[in-house]
């Protein structure tokens, strides 16, 4: 399943009936409904790594698909998927006392992406300030 850094739900489906409920136009007919990974930059799943940057979800029927895939694509945000990343490594085994450098280096991120990702937190309304291991974004 998919996680989400940023919370759970969508168009305020719960979690519980997601899989039974077109997420968007909140269709109940299992006879149309259809799951599909569409790209979410927010998404990162919390034991596949592979797996990031997608989102399971249920529609019913293509048009609405491919505006959930176009909606991902048009949102995709590189530095918004590298703090996702960051999030998990900074609680992984070892990493709480880590520095950011050392959680960049196991999240698989490069220097650079490091510099874009802290820039990128910095212009944000709602920026990040720690990450969940306690490692400060600056």
């Amino acid at each position: 399943m998919v996680g989400r850094l940023n919370g759970d739900r969508v168009a305020g489906v719960s979690t519980h009936h997601r899989r039974s409920v077109c997420q968007v136009c909140g269709r109940t007919d299992p006879r149309k409904l259809v799951q599909a990974l569409i790209p979410d930059s927010s998404a990162i799943d919390e034991l596949e790594l592979g797996a990031d940057g997608y989102r399971l979800v249920t529609v019913c029927s293509d048009d609405e698909l491919h505006a959930l895939i176009a909606l991902g694509r048009a949102t995709w945000v590189d530095e918004q998927l590298w703090l996702g990343r960051l999030g998990r490594a900074s609680i992984a085994p070892g990493m709480r006392r880590a520095t950011l450098l050392a959680v960049a280096r196991w999240a698989g991120l490069t220097h650079e992406q490091l510099r874009r990702v802290v820039a990128w937190n910095a212009t944000r309304v709602a920026s990040t300030e720690s990450l969940p291991g306690g490692q400060l974004l600056r």
